[in-house]
């Protein structure tokens, strides 16, 4: 077996490796999207949106500040959902026990 010159399989992903893709920004988040935690735990919904960060409306807490930095993912379901249930979501990278030890902005 040879081997060229410019094989680029060192730049390739290696099987097994997660990638996070860029975190999303403001066009990907709406008010009113439910929040979820890592686990799957609801956290909230999203209740402003600034340049860098948005909002949670937290029951029973006080509501947080949240960097876009911290979003795993955006799920859009509007194409096949029905009824009451959200039609999409934001997933954290924290677990929810973990959320108040982020030390993000409180309102």
């Amino acid at each position: 077996m040879t081997t060229s010159a410019s094989d680029d399989s060192a730049d390739e992903p290696q099987h097994g490796e997660i990638l996070k893709a860029s975190s999303p920004g403001r066009d990907q988040i709406r008010v009113g999207m439910e929040v979820h935690s890592l686990d799957g735990q609801l956290v909230g919904k999203v209740k402003d949106i600034a340049d860098n960060e948005f909002l949670i409306d937290r029951p029973l807490a006080r509501n947080l500040w949240v960097p876009f930095t911290a979003i795993l993912a955006t799920q859009d379901y509007s194409a096949n959902v029905r009824g009451p249930v959200s039609d999409d979501a934001i997933v954290l990278e924290v677990h929810h026990h973990s959320v108040d030890d982020q030390h993000w902005r409180r309102e």
